[in-house]
């Protein structure tokens, strides 16, 4: 189990030095094979900067492995951009995972149980599908269970959990993980031709969107 989660680590390292590279250079206009305009655009939600949402699901092998490069991207990012985090709901099956991520979000934690999470179920192959197995998770985090049932059941998770199926349904996304610039512009992996192009895609995206404003 240590030798696995190394190998990935290493690998995550590997990727974010490429990723360094790839995010300097934006200079040009993004292909248009790269992205997808959105026919209905979604209004952002985060005020003047150009908003970059990613849709993901934490039981996806492919936004397990994109997370370095999107903390990469984070750290790196252009000035007028911000970042939105949001669990995509394509079934009955994924509203469990974001239910948790916004229980972590009103618990004060997500930001060092976002990691554990996504490393619990594709390292240690620990499933966290109920709510006796997310109290058990979040106690490492001093949560008790009254807190974290409290928060799961709440009605601010519950709307939260609402509008995140609505951009779902809005997003034009069929698969994660999946991005979205300004409200406008949809980009992904498959689309970008690898995750180190698609954050050079998204920092071309943002140009333009900020152009168009």
């Amino acid at each position: 189990m240590k030798l696995s989660t190394t190998i990935l680590l290493a690998l995550a390292l590997i990727a974010c030095q490429g990723e360094i590279s790839a995010q300097t250079n934006t200079a040009g206009a993004a292909d248009p094979e790269t992205y997808t305009v959105l026919s209905s655009p979604l209004e952002p939600s985060t005020g003047d900067k150009i908003e970059v949402t990613e849709l993901f699901w934490y039981g996806c092998g492919h936004c397990f492995a994109l997370e370095p490069y999107v903390k990469n991207w984070k750290a790196n990012k252009p000035e007028n951009a911000t970042f939105v985090k949001v669990p995509a709901i394509f079934s009955k099956r994924w509203e469990f995972h974001g239910k948790a991520f916004y229980t972590m979000e009103a618990l004060g934690v997500l930001e060092e149980a976002n990691d554990a999470f996504f490393h619990r179920i594709h390292v240690m192959r620990k499933p966290i599908n109920t709510l006796d197995q997310l109290v058990e998770f979040l106690a490492d985090y001093e949560k008790s269970e009254e807190e974290v049932t409290s928060a799961f059941n709440s009605f601010a998770v519950d709307s939260k959990l609402r509008n995140a199926k609505i951009l779902t349904a809005k997003s034009t996304a069929n698969g994660v993980p999946a991005v979205l610039v300004d409200g406008k512009y949809h980009t992904s992996v498959s689309l970008a031709g690898s995750a180190d192009n698609l954050f050079t895609v998204i920092n071309q995206l943002v140009e333009k969107a900020a152009a168009e404003r």
